[in-house]
């Protein structure tokens, strides 16, 4: 067996968004061996000369059309906030580069159909970022999972947790989004993932609350859903950014529960096993505006620095797209576009069935699916 390796040599990328998730793309990119060129860009000019500098890069913008379309860039990250995905992921897709965009993929669904119509137009590579499919536990669910441990699964239960800290940041910089949209989309990507393609979801009921920043806000700060599928799988997922910012788990807690009917699957990513106290405040990654004197070390959903060196699912997520540049090979724990657009539909769904009161059905369309009657 030869190496297939699509692009000589080496490599370009170019990261769009200097904010926090921006940078650890940038910095892990910059420690990639492969990696020749790199390029930031940020509206704010500060930003992205800063990480420039911090990150070796070889060329630095506010312009991400002009970044984007320089020869030397092979590859690109878009790490914007929520609401702005779009432009710099079609400016990269129109110039032949390959695309990983973070989680939502989108804000609005016509915004990603286009995206992904483009992307197939110009035969170029598009993934999502959902990081913790690159998490230990869950790749051990998906891999039993995929071996028939469990058989035919019948239901699931999931749940993730976040600080108010979190949802504020969340707010601050994408005030449309929705705990659905921007947080419990780990999850459903994670189930959508571990059913594979033969479970299609039909039905979405959510009920939501607003508790102490959902009320400063003015917005729904939990989502607690049933989803339902063709196949008779039911699934209860939940979230809620109302942990306190002094919470020892400064950033996330998971768990997920599989059940079959030839086995059960039962995953606690809530890091209690990581204890740190002490009389020194322990900043949070984060959010470093709050800190804790009890931490739960591994709580970081992104990962961890670690003796000068990032650790974690993001670096391996980043690791993978930029492996799957480079070999020209789709990567099959990368969560491509369309896994993208089908997590917000059902974040929408969930959001349009707390609005309403109503069960919202999803009706299928090509790869994925959409909430009736509901286009956005």
């Amino acid at each position: 067996m030869t190496r297939s390796r699509q692009i000589p040599n080496s490599i370009g990328v170019a990261v769009i968004g200097c904010g926090t998730i921006g940078r650890l793309r940038a910095e892990n990119t910059h420690r990639h061996p492969s990696v020749d060129f790199l390029a930031v860009c940020d509206l704010d000019e500060t930003k992205a000369r800063t990480l420039a500098d911090d990150v070796e890069a070889d060329a630095w913008s506010t312009d991400a059309g002009e970044i984007v379309r320089r020869d030397e860039v092979d590859a690109v990250i878009v790490a914007t906030t929520e609401n702005a995905h779009f432009e710099p992921s079609l400016a990269a897709i129109q110039a032949g580069k390959s695309v990983l965009v973070e989680k939502p993929f989108t804000i609005e669904r016509e915004e990603g159909e286009k995206l992904l119509a483009v992307a197939d137009e110009y035969g170029v590579m598009m993934y999502t970022g959902f990081t913790q499919r690159f998490r230990r536990k869950f790749l051990a669910i998906k891999e039993h999972v995929d071996q028939g441990y469990l058989g035919d699964i019948t239901a699931a239960t999931s749940k993730i947790y976040l600080t108010q800290a979190v949802g504020r940041a969340v707010m601050s910089r994408a005030g449309t989004t929705t705990p659905a949209i921007n947080t419990l989309t780990y999850n459903i990507d994670l189930l959508l993932w571990f059913l594979g393609t033969w479970a299609r979801p039909v039905s979405v009921y959510a009920q939501g609350n607003r508790g102490r920043i959902g009320t400063e806000l003015g917005v729904v700060d939990s989502t607690w859903a049933l989803l339902t599928f063709g196949n008779g799988i039911v699934a209860q997922l939940a979230t809620t950014w109302e942990f306190p910012e002094f919470s020892p788990a400064y950033n996330c807690q998971m768990e997920f529960e599989l059940f079959g009917k030839d086995g059960v699957i039962a995953v606690k990513d809530d890091h209690r096993e990581n204890l740190l106290v002490s009389h020194k405040q322990v900043r949070s990654p984060y959010t470093p505006s709050a800190s804790v004197n009890a931490a739960l070390l591994g709580s970081n959903m992104p990962g961890d620095w670690a003796q000068g060196e990032y650790v974690g699912p993001l670096r391996d997520e980043t690791q993978a797209f930029l492996n799957s540049v480079g070999t020209g090979r789709r990567n099959t724990i990368l969560a491509t576009g369309h896994d993208g657009l089908n997590a917000l539909a059902i974040g929408r769904a969930m959001d349009r069935s707390i609005a309403t009161g109503e069960v919202v059905r999803l009706v299928a369309v090509d790869d994925g699916f959409h909430p009736d009657g509901f286009g956005g």
